[in-house]
């Protein structure tokens, strides 16, 4: 289970990189507010544009919503890598409860996870496990 857990972390830690791309990759394509407005500008004071115009903003959209998409994906592959580490780790803690790395590897799942609170117990327990 430690085994199992600490490789669930590896590939937590591999997907939150690729999620931080993909969050990259979005943020990147979604235009400033005032590049909107000055398109809307721009096809209101020359409607034989406009439909060029809003054709690519249309385009524009289509993919920006699969990059939201793939970046939910992402995210998705992080949270269940993240899960399942906290879980084999926790109950690591219960069937080796004298190996004071089980109960470093649940401290670290869980603060992976934002439970802090609980993850400092389990890394004082590591502590007094193996000081």
């Amino acid at each position: 289970l430690l085994m199992r857990a600490t490789a669930y972390l590896r590939r937590a830690f591999n997907h939150q990189s690729a999620l931080r791309d993909a969050v990259s990759d979005l943020a990147a394509s979604v235009p400033e507010s005032h590049k909107i407005t000055t398109l809307y500008s721009i096809a209101a004071q020359h409607p034989s544009l406009s439909k060029d115009i809003f054709k690519r903003v249309l385009s524009d959209c289509k993919v920006q919503d699969s990059k939201f998409q793939q970046t939910k994906y992402r995210h998705g592959l992080y949270e269940y890598s993240l899960l399942h580490a906290a879980q084999d780790s926790l109950r690591a803690t219960e069937l080796l409860p004298d190996y004071a790395k089980t109960w470093l590897r649940a401290g670290d799942s869980l603060a992976e996870l934002r439970k802090l609170k609980e993850s400092v117990q389990y890394y004082e327990r590591a502590v007094l496990v193996d000081p």
